[in-house]
């Protein structure tokens, strides 16, 4: 339910009786380009450095579901070699290579109908990547390292991987969430800054309007602390904006994701 940034998955999920729900649609905007932007500042190396990704989306109808057509438009770092180098060399393989994502009616991912293909792609760019810098080259080892990694994977994990920075759109898409106190939450986080530990706290609505929903999650557990804000579309059910901020000791981290149309 939750990405890799932050949150592992979520192993409880416990309401309030007397709490009321508010209803969460999935409708996505069809035939429309959109441009999806995450936005990272972590430390690498003892520096804070900055990360990021930008996507072109489009959703189609497709029967009782969607397709979303998405492409990886560009990335962009400013942190030093340690974290550069395995950044580009897990998405640079991806870039232009148009992805076409099947979804069902509740806006949960169940497919990717070019895999092969896509895969293809990723593994030409990984060679590539690796002709260009000799062996004994930190370039060249960061692209094998991602290589062994992606060879390992089963179908499952190449779709979770391949559609992994797209599913918190999704998060609500089909459901519903708890007013009132809320609904609470435990999970494990603490990864990239360190070993995950178990965490637990509540996520609410903060406030609400006749087109969006502001949803606030606050967890805590042993020396973690995850605080996350979500801007959520009524029409759509997908989440247009999030801000994310992790701390674990003296460590912290802060992730932005925005939708918007293309411009």
């Amino acid at each position: 339910m939750r990405t890799a940034s932050f949150l592992v998955a979520v192993t409880a999920i416990v309401q309030p009786a007397a709490a009321e729900t508010v209803a969460i649609p999935f409708a996505p905007p069809t035939g429309t380009a959109l441009t999806y932007r995450i936005d990272q500042q972590r430390p690498v190396a003892g520096l804070s450095s900055f990360f990021r990704a930008v996507r072109l989306l489009r959703f189609e109808r497709a029967g009782s579901g969607y397709t979303l057509f998405a492409t990886l438009q560009s990335i962009d770092t400013d942190a030093p070699a340690s974290g550069a180098e395995p950044y580009r060399a897990a998405l640079g393989p991806l870039l232009g290579v148009e992805m076409h994502f099947r979804l069902d009616g509740a806006g949960r991912i169940v497919a990717l109908d070019d895999m092969d293909a896509v895969w293809s792609s990723v593994q030409k760019g990984l060679a590539a990547m690796m002709a260009a810098f000799p062996p004994d080259s930190s370039r060249y080892k960061a692209a094998a390292r991602v290589q062994a990694l992606f060879a390992g994977l089963s179908a499952e994990g190449k779709l979770a991987l391949l559609a992994g920075e797209l599913q918190p759109l999704f998060l609500f898409s089909g459901s519903d969430v708890a007013d009132g106190p809320g609904r609470g939450l435990r999970t494990m986080a603490g990864s990239p800054l360190g070993k995950p530990v178990q965490v637990e706290g509540t996520l609410k609505i903060i406030a609400q309007a006749a087109a969006r929903l502001d949803l606030e999650e606050k967890l805590a557990g042993e020396g973690v602390q995850v605080a996350v804000r979500y801007g959520l579309s009524r029409q759509t059910g997908m989440v247009e904006d999030q801000e994310r901020s992790l701390t674990m000791g003296a460590l912290s981290m802060t992730e932005s994701r925005s939708l918007m149309l293309a411009k």
